[in-house]
């Protein structure tokens, strides 16, 4: 290796070294949670009413500390939600309408967020089952059927 080479490696190794100690980088501790969630199914606890939402295209995506709430058919608005997920809980709050070119705006009425599965501005559910592809979770009304995508 020449002189040169070695001086060229030397520098290059010193500059991702250095952009690689510049970033800082948010993880998020929700293990299995994040990511991209598919609504399959939601069960009426007090009725016993099941209803499949295979072929709709309900979806809750998690990062970091926000979960958006989506219709990928573009029939309902986006919602930002914050969220808390510790042992066999997940607090859903804060929620906001998603608006990037207006800004978002707090969300004040559930009804815009009801058809994702969502009827309170705080809602608590309990976690029944978190894995790599499967999600239920209930908040004593609904049970939320979820599968990973």
């Amino acid at each position: 290796m020449t002189k040169m080479t070695r001086h060229t490696n030397f520098i290059l190794a010193a500059a991702v070294t250095s952009i690689l100690c510049a970033c800082d980088l948010e993880t998020s501790d929700s293990g299995d949670l994040d990511g991209m969630w598919h609504l399959v199914r939601v069960d009426t606890l007090s009725t016993s009413g099941v209803k499949q939402m295979d072929g709709e295209k309900i979806y809750w995506s998690f990062q970091y500390k926000l979960l958006q709430v989506d219709d990928k058919t573009g029939a309902r608005n986006s919602a930002l939600l914050r969220f808390e997920h510790a042992g066999g809980t997940l607090r859903l709050h804060t929620p906001y309408v998603y608006d990037r070119t207006n800004g978002d705006s707090p969300l004040t009425d559930v009804s815009l967020i009801a058809p994702f599965g969502i009827n309170a501005l705080e809602n608590n559910f309990t976690v029944e089952r978190l894995n790599g592809s499967k999600m239920i979770i209930n908040d004593n009304y609904l049970r939320l059927y979820f599968k990973k995508m």
